[in-house]
């Protein structure tokens, strides 16, 4: 199974998500069968990711950024099997967005798991719920995508999927 890790290739991200998202990253690396697809530079949270993948010798696949960022995505969510999203910013912000888009088009739509670490997309949450009262968009967040903030749930999650 191939799975999509979306999130910061910062390496200034606040300090306070790193190691949840370093002890995420490691569990996720160690599940057999699942290999790691991403895009952008392999730098924050992404080089974590790449290198735990790489030491449980693990495919790492990183689609070329060069692309525009629509082709990007599409290449990403057409070689992925599901799609974690990691704290990020607006580039993470605007892949997750994409991909719930292109799900909507879908027989067959991908798992969206939105990994809500310490609560970082909570108020994008809180945003979409509002969006969805207000009759702007037509279905709650949680009809497509799985919103967790327990570290335990994703990988249960992911396991799930292979």
């Amino acid at each position: 199974m191939y799975l999509f890790i979306a999130g910061s290739s910062k390496e200034n991200f606040p300090l306070s998500y790193i190691p949840d998202i370093s002890m995420l990253l490691s569990r996720v690396a160690m599940i057999e069968d699942v290999d790691l697809v991403f895009g952008g530079n392999p730098e924050g949270m992404m080089k974590i990711a790449c290198c735990e993948f790489k030491n449980h010798s693990k495919e790492v696949i990183r689609v070329d950024s060069s692309k525009k960022t629509m082709e990007m995505i599409q290449k990403l969510y057409e070689k992925s099997d599901c799609i974690l999203f990691l704290p990020g910013g607006i580039e993470t912000l605007g892949v997750l967005f994409s991909v719930i888009e292109e799900n909507k088009h879908q027989h067959h739509p991908k798992k969206i798991i939105l990994y809500n670490c310490n609560y970082f997309y909570t108020p994008i949450i809180k945003e979409l719920y509002h969006l969805y009262q207000i009759g702007v968009i037509d279905e709650v967040p949680s009809n497509y995508m799985i919103i967790e903030s327990n570290e335990d749930k994703v990988v249960e999650l992911i396991e799930e999927m292979k």
